[in-house]
């Protein structure tokens, strides 16, 4: 039984940045372990079932999958210094960058890191090197490459191809913009303390587009970020406190436009077919984890991507906080989206009739299985 809880991910984990920053910002007693592939498909994946990163092995043997469930034990045994700010509408903001870093910057990540060949073969690289660190580095590629392999054919899973590209990298650019703006008046998204929107945000910018020698250069003139990303390696110094008044800086109102006009209407597709199979399957216990095709758009560029049912669960915790906020963040949303006064924008985050909660790591219908 091992004393302290060990955290296993890779440098090149955008998931495995997001949680590392996190544990060194609160100074938890966690070692950071980079996994060999032997440990991969050993006991990780006897633990978790399946090969990913990161993983957290608490002190007691417990296991934890997944970024958000790792940050919200720790955050229930340790909320201070707390990440979550206290205003509805702060909240709000950082679940949905939180959303929003995951599982839609993700395309970028994997287009930069897979369709650049220079990233290609730094990617390979670090995998052979942490996954296979006795072996020398040619071979290492070699024997690693089924796991390289199949990081690259989640391309076409995330619809990534010669037509969406352009709106990934339209994307890329409005979120390194906005980012810029808004640091060169603020250490952090809300003020002077980083929040769950930050350190969800540094993983795949950091890991993926700044860490691969091939993208670096999107941060050539970006001074502010490459600051703030130094900050968040270093600990995330807090430097005061949350913005007073529940402010979301307009700086930032082009990011949150692109993922509530683009990754929310996705999202509102994948609940619909959640939905649908449940209607159809009044007994199903669980959902598919994936449930077909279906067309998407990102900056105007139309493609299909696979709907991954477990994205759900990750959305309805920011609809949650947008129904905790009673109202109260209507104003901002509103304004984020260039809508007048009054406009409604309640279903703008849809509405979730079928949670999902996680049993075994897995994704299944809350209210369908025992307590």
């Amino acid at each position: 039984m091992a004393s302290v809880a060990v955290h296993y991910g890779w440098l090149v984990s955008p998931y495995s940045a997001k949680t590392r920053t996190y544990i060194k910002h609160k100074g938890l007693a966690v070692q950071d372990v980079q996994p060999t592939a032997s440990q991969l498909m050993g006991v990780i994946r006897r633990s978790v079932g399946r090969l990913i990163m990161p993983t957290v092995r608490l002190a007691d043997g417990t296991w934890l999958q997944d970024s958000s469930v790792i940050i919200d034990h720790f955050e229930s045994e340790a909320p201070e210094p707390l990440i979550v700010p206290p205003g509805v509408s702060q909240c709000l903001a950082a679940s949905l960058l939180e959303v929003f870093a995951d599982e839609w910057l993700s395309m970028a990540s994997l287009h930069y890191r897979w369709t650049i060949p220079e990233n290609a073969a730094f990617a390979r690289g670090e995998f052979a090197r942490c996954g296979l660190p006795w072996a020398p580095r040619f071979l290492g590629r070699r024997m690693i490459a089924s796991i390289a392999d199949k990081m690259e054919s989640y391309l076409p899973v995330l619809g990534i191809d010669e037509v969406t590209t352009p709106g990934v990298e339209a994307m890329v650019e409005v979120v390194l913009g906005a980012l810029e703006a808004h640091f060169a008046a603020q250490p952090y998204l809300f003020g002077g303390r980083p929040s769950l929107g930050d350190f969800s945000l540094f993983g795949p910018l950091w890991a993926h587009l700044y860490r691969d020698p091939g993208s670096r250069f999107l941060f050539e003139d970006k001074p502010n970020v490459r600051r703030w990303m130094d900050d968040l390696l270093r600990g995330a110094p807090v430097r005061g406190a949350f913005l007073e008044g529940d402010e979301v800086p307009a700086a930032l109102d082009p990011l949150f436009a692109c993922a509530l006009e683009d990754q929310w209407a996705w999202i509102r597709t994948l609940v619909g077919a959640v939905d649908a199979y449940c209607a159809e399957n009044p007994d199903a216990a669980r959902v598919p984890r994936a449930l077909g095709e279906a067309d998407f758009a990102i900056r105007g560029r139309a493609g299909r991507r696979k709907l991954v049912t477990f994205v759900q669960w990750k959305a309805q915790r920011a609809r949650a906080a947008y129904d905790a906020a009673e109202g109260q963040a209507d104003a901002w949303l509103r304004r984020a989206l260039g809508l007048e006064d009054g406009a409604e924008v309640s279903d703008v985050l849809t509405p979730i009739s079928n949670p999902l909660i996680l049993r075994d790591f897995k994704p299944v219908l809350k209210g369908r299985v025992p307590s």
